[in-house]
């Protein structure tokens, strides 16, 4: 095979790995896992198909996947190529198997998404790497820079902590200007609606039990209990919580929650 061709495959594979590990990235939600299931697979199979052309590829080709060592500075292809290999390839195909068995067992979805974050930090440092071998020395320069505001904005959220439950509500009760409460969240909750026929109500999904796995409507995903009391980690990330509601409560209700409806929803689960 010509070290061209070998060349134009690479960069086909490459394609079609980071298109994959791209939309699986973006899909990771019940309204879309279809789409999530299909990427993560096609990602399974692209690093399968890796496997196979590097044993096509030529002795000394671009195909060809070497074992790492520590020889920098030596005559040849940079050894960085094939530390990137070794970190990226099984870290993506780790990430893709375990969204295979968090499909089956839902206690492994907090492993998948570790996960997943890894691979896409392993991707953008790779990225970078490549960057940094190919384009000399004003990319590096602008990657230090890149890299210093990065580790400053992580340094906000890191120090911060993910918010608990209490200042969720606490938030929330700021907003809403009176107490909350439990039954009318247990209304909220059990309410039938005519926004969306395949949603009439929050149990629609999570079932009259919120203490039960629920099962997604359209998908069949199934969906950890909704209630804290089997699922501790309900109601603990702030972000995650708002996405939440912004999506469902458009989704069951057709329009947004309030503040006090959404206070209410969480202090009747908190208690479940």
């Amino acid at each position: 095979m010509s070290p061209k061709l070998e060349f134009t495959l690479l960069r086909l594979w490459h394609a079609a790995l980071a298109g994959g590990f791209v939309v699986a990235y973006v899909t990771a939600d019940e309204d879309t896992y279809r789409m999530h299931v299909f990427a993560g697979y096609w990602v399974l199979g692209a690093l399968a198909s890796r496997l196979l052309l590097a044993l096509a590829g030529s002795e000394a080709g671009p195909l060809r996947l070497r074992r790492p060592s520590l020889s920098f500075g030596k005559p040849g292809r940079n050894p960085l190529f094939a530390w990137m290999a070794a970190l990226l390839l099984p870290a993506l195909a780790l990430g893709a198997v375990s969204g295979i068995i968090a499909d089956g067992i839902p206690k492994a979805e907090d492993l998948h998404e570790g996960l997943a974050q890894a691979g896409l930090w392993l991707v953008i440092a790779h990225a970078a790497t490549i960057a940094w071998i190919f384009q000399g020395r004003r990319i590096r320069e602008f990657l230090s820079g890149a890299a210093l505001i990065a580790a400053v904005l992580a340094a906000g959220p890191a120090q911060a902590g993910d918010p608990a439950r209490d200042a969720i509500l606490a938030a929330y009760a700021k907003e809403a200007g009176q107490p909350f409460s439990a039954a009318r969240g247990e209304a909220l909750y059990r309410s039938k609606n005519t926004a969306s026929p395949d949603f009439a109500s929050c149990a629609t999904c999570h079932t009259n039990d919120p203490a039960a796995r629920g099962q997604h409507a359209k998908t069949g995903r199934v969906i950890e209990p909704v209630a804290v009391s089997a699922n501790p980690k309900r109601f603990t990330d702030a972000a995650k919580v708002e996405e939440r509601f912004t999506r469902d409560c458009q989704t069951v209700l057709g329009r947004a929650c309030s503040a006090l409806e959404k206070g209410d929803y969480v202090t009747f689960l908190a208690a479940k």
